[in-house]
């Protein structure tokens, strides 16, 4: 049934109020997308970009210059171009794309194609970050088996042969129950870093703050580790009187992991040569841990702050572990009120520095 009412509004004037009030829902739309960080792009019939969000031009790589030309020209994602001329066909499609090889990231496309003026509505949604934790999950299982794998076989293999006899051997039996030891402290740390990890990032983990003297602490750390590690000389440049605002025990673990990654990733058959040293940067102070190692890849400096990310190489010492322990150094450097980096030591090697703040004068 028809209205006169409705006959009116198809005059002229009131044909282009809706246009215009249409087009300014569709850049209501566009802009809200952009602050969800959701890509929004229409097509047009003849295969031109007729409009586009932000978020879609940063995911893309492309600039307003993209509008009115072909998106065959413009856009760098071949998968998204498949997907345009494949929604022809289908009037919807949903699926997981790459982006832009520059870009490296990856996209929930979800395309439709309005019947009526066969425009094509493309929304892209960043699932780069989905993959990367999929990742970490993935890592995480992979070497959390792994080094429980490892020494509980050993826990049980020497258990049962002391139950199988080997506790009337005095020298035998205290051989196997070392092990036993040996191993259980090694869960005993794995399971603490994890615990350690899931505080920090939680929020739970509750700083004292305050002023101290930081060479003390690295010369006690430093003497512990040498005991341990007899082909480590460690070179202490450390000002006498400086001080710093610090937890202390968030301070030695930090000091401790770094000295620790530094030897681990020494390579074989070494006398393994560290140096630490503290630099005034005026409000802060940087402290840096430089070894004589083969260094990090460019691609991974970043990557080893990463939960369960580990550089993998046989030049090295056994690199056991999970994966946390720069994790954790990263958090507690952070919480501490300082930020940590790294980078190539000359002529070869790494340099892992973080900085913490000085007391005000």
């Amino acid at each position: 049934m028809k209205f006169f009412s409705g006959q009116k509004n198809n005059t002229p004037k009131k044909r282009l109020s809706a246009e215009v009030a249409t087009k300014a829902s569709s850049r209501d739309l566009s802009s809200v997308l952009s602050h969800m960080n959701v890509g929004f792009m229409v097509i047009d019939k003849t295969g031109c970009i007729s409009e586009i969000n932000t978020a879609c031009m940063n995911f893309l790589n492309i600039s307003n210059a993209a509008l009115g030309c072909s998106y065959i020209e413009i856009l760098g994602s071949h998968e998204l171009n498949s997907l345009i001329r494949r929604v022809k066909n289908t009037n919807n499609l949903v699926e997981e794309i790459n982006g832009p090889k520059s870009g490296g990231m990856t996209f929930l496309a979800s395309l439709s194609l309005e019947e009526n003026t066969q425009e094509i509505l493309v929304l892209l949604t960043n699932s780069t970050r989905i993959h990367k934790l999929e990742s970490m999950r993935r890592d995480f299982i992979a070497n959390i088996s792994h080094e429980l794998r490892t020494p509980l076989s050993v826990i049980r293999a020497n258990a049962e042969s002391l139950l199988d006899g080997a506790l009337k051997d005095h020298d035998t039996a205290k051989k196997f129950s070392s092990a036993i030891l040996k191993n259980s402290e090694k869960l005993t740390y794995l399971l603490s870093d994890i615990l350690n990890l899931a505080t920090i990032e939680s929020g739970e983990y509750s700083l004292d703050m305050r002023t101290v003297n930081p060479k003390k602490i690295i010369e006690k750390i430093v003497k512990d580790i040498s005991e341990n590690y007899t082909s480590a000389e460690i070179k202490i440049d450390v000002n006498d009187n400086l001080e710093v605002i610090i937890d202390e025990e968030a301070f030695r673990q930090v000091v401790t992991n770094l000295l620790d990654n530094a030897i681990k990733y020494s390579p074989n058959n070494e006398r393994t040569n560290i140096s630490i040293r503290s630099k005034n940067m005026g409000t802060k102070v940087k402290f840096e841990i430089e070894d004589r190692g083969i260094g990090i890849p460019p691609k991974s400096r970043e990557r080893v702050f990463e939960r369960f990310y580990r550089l993998k190489s046989e030049q090295f010492i056994s690199t056991s572990g999970v994966g946390l322990g720069l994790a954790i150094v990263k958090n507690l450097v952070n919480l501490m009120g300082g930020s940590i980096g790294n980078e190539s030591a000359h002529p070869n090697g790494t340099i892992f520095w973080f900085t913490l703040n000085l007391p005000s004068k």
